[in-house]
């Protein structure tokens, strides 16, 4: 399994990139764009990523951007499975989870990072460990 981690804060990123080795590899960038080139260039080399954690609160390009600039990508390679994306933030309020899932996300997971919470949201999407 591949992960992509993007998210502006390093500490955020290396946190929840330590909390996901168990489940396989994961690559961190630290900005949208970063973010969709990752993206892009994955497949462009038949290496595509399982799941995108992406942050809402970003400078240049926010997560609910990069997440519709994403699925238009899809849509324009007619990519038929759709790379699963989990809003990884701090942000709780129920316009931005409504926002999040009406461009495209599944599923939703607040900051602070905590191993319990991640492990039972790998097993919402079916991934388990021991």
């Amino acid at each position: 399994m591949k992960f992509l981690i993007v998210d502006d804060n390093l500490q955020n990123s290396k946190l929840l990139q330590g909390m996901l080795h168990i489940y396989g590899e994961s690559d961190i960038v630290l900005s949208g764009p970063e973010g969709i080139k990752a993206f892009q260039t994955a497949h462009q080399a038949n290496n595509i990523y399982t799941i995108i954690f992406l942050d809402i609160m970003m400078p240049e390009l926010d997560g609910l951007e990069v997440l519709a600039l994403l699925r238009q990508f899809e849509e324009e390679n007619h990519i038929t499975k759709p790379v699963q994306v989990v809003m990884a933030t701090s942000r709780s309020d129920t316009e931005t989870i409504l926002t999040s899932y009406e461009e495209g996300c599944q599923h939703y997971f607040l900051k602070p990072y905590d191993k319990l919470d991640l492990k039972e949201l790998m097993a919402l999407m079916g991934y388990y460990i021991g």
